[in-house]
């Protein structure tokens, strides 16, 4: 008798086991149906019936625009100005350069930070640092293999200027990015190239500022960054 009892208890616990088993693979079921849905109402919210074309965002159109700025080998659009909040503006700055990475625009792409007081001396400091101007700590000696003043001599602003430059130019397409500007910046006094001078290169600027960008910068394509 005892053993019959004992059976029909681990029968029970069998069926208990199993429809626990079966509630369980339900329940896995209906999470992975709701966030389908949720993947689809989103879809459907960016895209339209026609053809399941793409609706593009206005974030990818600003992304579109900028690349296309860049792509363009055009004397009349050499600087790019991007405007608006600081965090959106340097993510569609850090989208940008990973996009020219990616798509092989640019022999060298050179990033600087700006900041509101700007100091031409980092700034050249950092971009010669890129393309393989080394100079000292003090930032007076130039400690180059293609182009000597001499044992430790000191050299101005404007020698500097003219040692990026030269260098700049040896490079087919470079793009510069300028971070987080906040006034006029004299780029012939920081010794990068444009126009004439070098079309192959491409200045991005940023900055919270329309005025700083157009008319103090006088960029030649200013686009704009909504906050979403």
């Amino acid at each position: 008798m005892s053993q019959h009892l004992f059976s029909c208890s681990d029968n029970i616990i069998k069926m208990i086991i199993i429809v626990l088993f079966f509630f369980l693979l339900w329940c896995i079921r209906m999470i992975v149906m709701k966030k389908k849905e949720k993947k689809e109402y989103y879809y459907f919210q960016s895209a339209t019936n026609l053809g399941d074309m793409y609706i593009p965002s206005t974030d990818d159109k600003v992304k579109q625009q900028i690349m296309d700025a860049l792509r363009v080998r055009d004397q009349g659009e050499n600087i790019i100005g991007l405007c608006g909040s600081v965090k959106r503006v340097k993510h569609f700055a850090k989208t940008a350069i990973r996009r020219a990475e990616r798509d092989q625009l640019f022999q060298e792409i050179i990033t600087t930070n700006v900041t509101k007081k700007s100091d031409i001396t980092k700034i050249q400091t950092q971009i010669g640092e890129a393309i393989g101007l080394n100079f000292d700590d003090k930032g007076v000696v130039v400690k180059s293999t293609w182009w000597k003043f001499g044992n430790n001599k000191r050299i101005t602003t404007a020698e500097r200027a003219a040692l990026l430059c030269a260098k700049m130019k040896e490079l087919q397409t470079v793009l510069v990015v300028l971070n987080d500007v906040h006034g006029r910046l004299d780029l012939g006094e920081i010794g990068i190239p444009f126009g004439e001078d070098h079309n192959g290169c491409k200045i991005l600027v940023t900055s919270t500022s329309v005025e700083v960008l157009s008319k103090k910068m006088k960029v030649h394509k200013l686009i704009e960054i909504s906050e979403t």
